[in-house]
């Protein structure tokens, strides 16, 4: 009998302490829970208040908490105790869950992320965990495109003797937009533009259009709001994976997807100017600009079309931190990269004429002054038969590129944190590189942000010379400039080279390591279909542009003119990004990274 009973004790005691351990478990959970029903409340406030973050609401109790009383109209101090909201409103005993928040959002302003510090509170039992915040942005995928035909702007995909149509993107009446390919843009005769085998997309890809693809390779993932994608679920076979690309007339793209399989997503946007950045803080420059990055972190620019109208510094301090305007005008002026900020090149003031730049007005290095030739002031606008000949890069006649345009031109190693955005477009001249390179430690990052294009640099040298108006006159005749293109005479200098400081990357061609947008049009090479192959265009960031851009001409493998593709996405943009780099403008915040802490013990009862 008493060996029964001493049983039964032992029975008794064993299912209590296992009661205990089973509560333990059940609020340890609960805790748990409660920390992600926190991020899921201040998610929620965000994407319901965009600016959520730039002001301490009062009358939200899991913000409440030890703080520096001059942060808040609170009331809150270093000695306030923290506060909770309850996971279901209708349950608030002491038992039940609850949760408290504590936020930087110190990087939020400048398009950095914001860091949530969410602590569960269940039954006595505390879990906390850290949540980094991000609104999605084209920093997200390693190539993005809103329309997958040429850009309209293209004169060499559309010369002017056959411009696009509306529904390519060219001139829209009233009424009428642009298509995308599901939406029968085909019939109208758009120039469009295939990936080819030799293409290689190393990190997720996403296109608002119907991607037409010749065997290209997507490493990473691949995204697309053509609707016929989401007929592709877990359990579509392989070879239907096609269907998430271009469909012309029954017969499918083709693409290396690397395992991943496509699936669909809802369209994504980008803003339609970079207006927004004339109000940053930073450098900003009136007129067509060089810039050269030294790597060790100073920049050297020429800002000679600027109609005196001198740089404009904010946030920056006193004195003349974006460069005095005589050395801007002169031999360039050497100051330290607004790391954190912007440099914004605007159009010119209305006194500096609308005209192509002289030959090295524009300026940079001894040696390397553009634009290239032998364009003077003295040429004449409209020549007479004896007028001089001259030779110019055919780029530069565009209108787009007059000196009074807001365009920067871009090369060199960087070394901080910047954006460099144009109210016309960016011309990369040369390597951009990081002085960090890409390795996980560097602090080195680069958007790229114009509202028209941003192009890789290919100048095409025409000799000029004047030409009788009508051929057949002999007598009181009047003339003007005819080009007679032989092709860049200096290939073996531009792009300008500069290495990889880390030596990790190496390239035959043009690499440029950041996050490009280009808000209005494309990312394209100038002249891309003149001259020979120039090797490989290699892109370590991501890229983003409203129309397709060409990069070259070629068949499969072989690059015949321009470049090769090989974009490579930096893996550090998944929880960082370029100051003030815009977000899609239906962009909604959502979380990047979710990790345990311990919990603070001001936290705690």
């Amino acid at each position: 009998m008493l060996i029964l009973a001493m049983l039964a004790f032992t029975a008794l005691a064993f299912t209590v302490a296992s009661q205990k351990f089973a509560r333990y478990d059940q609020d340890y959970t609960s805790a748990m829970g409660a920390a992600q029903s926190g991020v899921d409340d201040y998610i929620a406030r965000l994407n319901r208040l965009g600016l959520y973050y730039k002001d301490v609401d009062c009358t939200n109790l899991a913000l409440q908490g030890p703080m520096d009383a001059t942060t808040n109209t609170c009331g809150w101090s270093d000695s306030t105790e923290a506060g909770w909201l309850p996971v279901d409103p209708t349950r608030t005993g002491e038992l039940d869950a609850f949760y408290h928040y504590a936020v930087n959002s110190s990087l939020a302003e400048s398009g950095g992320p914001i860091t949530l510090t969410v602590t569960g509170r269940a039954n006595g039992e505390y879990r906390s965990v850290e949540s980094v915040l991000r609104k999605a942005s084209s920093t997200d995928y390693v190539y993005y495109t809103d329309y997958e035909s040429a850009d309209p702007a293209n004169v060499q995909a559309y010369p002017t003797s056959n411009p696009a149509s509306a529904q390519c993107g060219g001139s829209v009446p009233a009424g009428v937009t642009p298509l995308y390919w599901y939406n029968n843009r085909k019939a109208y005769g758009c120039k469009e533009i295939t990936f080819a085998s030799g293409d290689y997309l190393e990190g997720t890809v996403f296109s608002n259009d119907s991607v037409a693809a010749a065997g290209p390779t997507f490493t990473d993932g691949f995204f697309t709001a053509n609707k016929e994608c989401e007929n592709v679920t877990a359990s579509t076979a392989v070879s239907n994976w096609k269907w998430c690309l271009r469909n012309d007339g029954g017969t499918y793209s083709t693409a290396n997807f690397n395992s991943v399989r496509p699936q669909y997503k809802a369209p994504y946007y980008l803003a339609d100017t970079s207006a927004v950045f004339a109000t940053l803080p930073g450098c900003r420059y009136y007129g067509s600009t060089r810039i050269v990055f030294n790597s060790n972190g100073t920049m050297t620019v020429w800002n000679k079309s600027n109609g005196g109208l001198g740089p404009v510094a904010t946030g920056l301090g006193s004195g003349e931190p974006c460069g005095k305007l005589s050395d801007l005008t002169g031999a360039g002026a050497t100051v330290n990269v607004p790391t954190g900020l912007v440099v914004y090149v605007s159009a010119a003031p209305s006194s500096v004429p609308a005209r192509e730049c002289y030959s090295g007005e524009i300026g940079g290095p001894l040696g390397s002054a553009l634009p290239l030739g032998t364009k003077t002031a003295t040429t004449p606008s409209t020549p007479t038969g004896t007028s001089a000949s001259y030779t110019y890069d055919t780029n530069m006649t565009e209108t787009t590129k007059y000196c009074s345009e807001g365009n920067v031109y871009l090369e060199g190693v960087l070394k901080g944190r910047l954006t460099v955005a144009a109210a016309q477009s960016i011309i990369v001249t040369g390597d951009l590189v990081y002085a960090g390179g890409l390795e996980s430690t560097s602090n080195d990052m680069l958007g790229l942000v114009a509202t028209n294009s941003v192009e890789a640099f290919h100048p095409w040298m025409g000799t000029y010379s004047p030409v009788k108006e009508a051929s057949g006159c002999t007598s009181g005749c009047t003339y003007k400039w005819s080009a007679s293109t032989s092709g860049t005479t200096n290939s073996s200098v531009w792009p300008r080279q500069y290495s990889d400081p880390t030596g990790k990357t190496s390239v035959s061609g043009l690499q440029i390591m950041g996050s490009i947008q280009t808000l209005n049009h494309s990312f394209y090479v100038q002249k891309y279909a003149d001259g020979a192959s120039l090797g490989t265009l290699q892109v370590n960031g991501s890229i983003a542009q409203r129309w397709r851009g060409i990069v070259g001409t070629g068949s499969g493998s072989v690059s015949t003119t321009g470049y090769l593709k090989k974009y490579v996405y930096d893996t550090r943009l998944k929880n960082a990004a370029p100051p003030y780099f815009p977000a899609w403008t239906n962009a909604q915040w959502s979380q990047r990274y979710f990790g345990e802490v311990n919990t603070p013990a001001e936290v705690r009862d």
